[in-house]
């Protein structure tokens, strides 16, 4: 049998180069403390040979793993997105992503469990689906936590945010003042701090003008949700003029299905969603649509979880995003609903 290849260690490198091995690992943990003309022969040597630092016994020694977690739920494009930024920015900054994902709300609660079980630098925490009550658990925890996109977590752990309500108004008094009398307004999961801020902005604007501004539940975040809900939304016996939607993917779900239904848009009811995602600019939807600064969002959070303020209450950022304007909204001549010039 083939004898197995020793793996090469620090000490090898040490004694290649002709330093100690404690000079070795600082090289490698502590660069500013080794001379830069030593540091470049431990470092030519650990290439010569083939040494790779052991990123455990790294963290060991300096009680930091330079891992990052992050809760967020199994699916979905915008937390594809976010997730892809987190990624990039954390690994810009030397660290590492480690994702705990679920499928299911209910299997929450489990998998935060699980995430005390991990040396972690510090964790994300970044589902609508994450309660109040958890929140408040994991405000408990010795490490650096922040909630990405979390109304709930306001006052009990750092958080950064879009602004949800504000976002949302945008768009109301957009239609409105597009000349749109009916409003229907469908929801993600209506029980999320999410959903809650994003119909109250709807709802408030909307009223202020004399437009109700009815809810229905899509029961997901989801393309399936909104597909699914598209057939309630042609079941009623007159179309909205307007049907403002908790979020893209489920407003591109709307979309197909009400054009598998026959209903055209914008010609027959003119449809928004909320985040802004690559997909809803293509050609095939070109949704009118808050765009979340998702780079920025993330810089912040990153900025909260490795440098998070002492003392006092928790920081509360909350940033703007701005309207896309996609030809689901377009002004067309044949809108009974728009007015004459």
């Amino acid at each position: 049998m083939a004898e197995r290849s020793r793996r090469v260690t620090s000490v090898d490198v040490a004694a290649e180069v002709g330093v100690s091995q404690a000079t070795v690992a600082r090289t490698f943990s502590s660069p500013h403390l080794v001379s830069s003309s030593t540091r470049q022969k431990v470092e030519a040597a650990a290439e010569r040979i083939g040494y790779v630092p052991n990123a455990i016994a790294r963290s060991l020694k300096s009680q930091r793993t330079n891992i990052v977690g992050a809760v967020v739920p199994a699916y979905g494009e915008y937390w594809q997105s976010v997730l892809t930024a987190f990624s990039r920015q954390l690994a810009e900054r030397d660290r590492q992503l480690l994702l705990f994902s679920f499928t299911e709300p209910e299997q929450v609660e489990s998998v935060l469990t699980s995430v005390q079980q991990y040396r972690l630098d510090g964790l994300v925490l970044a589902s609508a689906t994450i309660g109040q009550p958890l929140l408040a658990q994991m405000a408990r925890s010795d490490r650096p936590l922040v909630a990405f996109n979390q109304p709930a977590a306001s006052g009990l752990i750092n958080s950064v945010s879009v602004n949800n309500e504000a976002g949302m108004t945008d768009i109301a008094v957009h239609l409105a003042n597009l000349g749109c009398a009916s409003i229907l307004y469908i929801g993600g999961i209506a029980t999320t701090s999410t959903d809650q801020l994003r119909y109250q902005g709807a709802a408030r604007a909307l009223g202020q003008r004399g437009i109700a501004c009815p809810y229905l539940e899509a029961g997901s975040f989801s393309y399936d949700g909104g597909y699914k809900i598209a057939g309630s939304v042609v079941e009623s016996d007159v179309l909205p003029d307007a049907i403002m939607v908790a979020s893209d993917e489920v407003a591109l779900g709307l979309l197909d299905g009400l054009k598998k239904a026959g209903v055209s848009v914008p010609g027959e009811v003119l449809v928004t969603g909320f985040d802004g995602l690559p997909q809803s600019s293509w050609a095939g939807y070109d949704l009118t649509t808050l765009v979340q600064p998702t780079e920025v969002l993330v810089e912040r959070a990153i900025d909260l979880l490795l440098d998070p303020p002492t003392g006092g209450k928790p920081a509360e950022l909350v940033v703007e995003g701005s309207i896309r304007q996609g030809l689901t909204t377009t002004r067309t001549d044949d809108h009974p609903f728009m007015p004459s010039a």
